[in-house]
């Protein structure tokens, strides 16, 4: 009886049962912060885009939710600032409201701390921060963001 409780709480510790997959009603995003990776499949930049755009990625992590549908919408697009927002995923046609903050870039070069214009950013409340006068996240481009459930 002690090891199946004790089971129970590594379980409901872990950092894999805070985004369990759907199907049985277990929930899938934890209330709390957490942490998933995106793959972008939209384009935006600070020069094209408009704040309410339209934006999609497909999640890598955590693995109980890679290749599920990630939505969302750009906040701010101006000058060498790019900010947007994901607010919902969609795993096995279940429809799951969240909220969340960026907190790193890749390009879809792979460049780690770039955007796709080859800028240095940086990653403040208002978003990303290029270092020159625009900004860019092409599709590919890695995202990793702190989610939590709305």
């Amino acid at each position: 009886m002690n090891k199946l409780l004790l089971t129970l709480v590594a379980l409901l510790l872990s950092p894999a049962a805070l985004a369990q997959e759907g199907g049985g009603g277990a929930e899938v995003v934890s209330p709390m912060n957490s942490s998933m990776l995106v793959k972008m499949n939209t384009s935006i930049s600070s020069t094209a885009s408009k704040p309410g755009d339209p934006i999609t990625g497909m999640l890598i992590d955590p693995r109980e939710l890679r290749g599920a549908v990630i939505e969302g919408k750009v906040v701010r697009a101006d000058h060498a600032i790019l900010d947007f927002a994901f607010d919902r995923i969609i795993v096995g046609g279940k429809v799951i409201p969240i909220q969340s903050r960026i907190v790193s870039l890749t390009s879809s070069k792979g460049n780690e701390g770039r955007d796709d214009l080859d800028n240095r950013v940086r990653i403040e409340g208002v978003g990303i921060i290029a270092f020159g006068t625009a900004t860019a996240v092409d599709e590919g481009a890695e995202v990793r963001i702190t989610a939590w459930k709305r």
